[in-house]
């Protein structure tokens, strides 16, 4: 089976991107000790100030579900609740 990626796009509510920030860097320095994961990299939009980006490889789906029931993960998630306008996660993999 081929290797799964994911495109997590945050928008950041005005003011709440430095805390997004802090709360990404704290989930992907523990993402990338889990055990299916590839990769795990945080990026910013050069263009739009409010746009938070994470592009990630996971060994399976089964590592992915193991991540989405983590501790940092559920508490990212909550947070976000708060301090995000959206977040959309495209989940794909290479077919060519």
């Amino acid at each position: 089976m081929s290797k799964l990626k994911i495109i997590a796009t945050i928008i950041v509510k005005p003011g709440f991107k430095e805390d997004v920030l802090n709360m990404l860097q704290t989930v992907t320095d523990a993402t990338r000790k889990e055990e299916g994961n590839i990769s795990y990299i945080l990026h910013e939009d050069i263009n739009n100030s409010s746009k938070v980006i994470i592009l990630e490889v996971w060994k399976s789906q089964e590592a992915i579900d193991f991540h989405n029931q983590t501790e940092h993960f559920l508490l990212l998630k909550t947070e976000l609740g708060n301090k995000a306008d959206s977040l959309t996660i495209d989940i794909i993999r290479e077919s060519y």
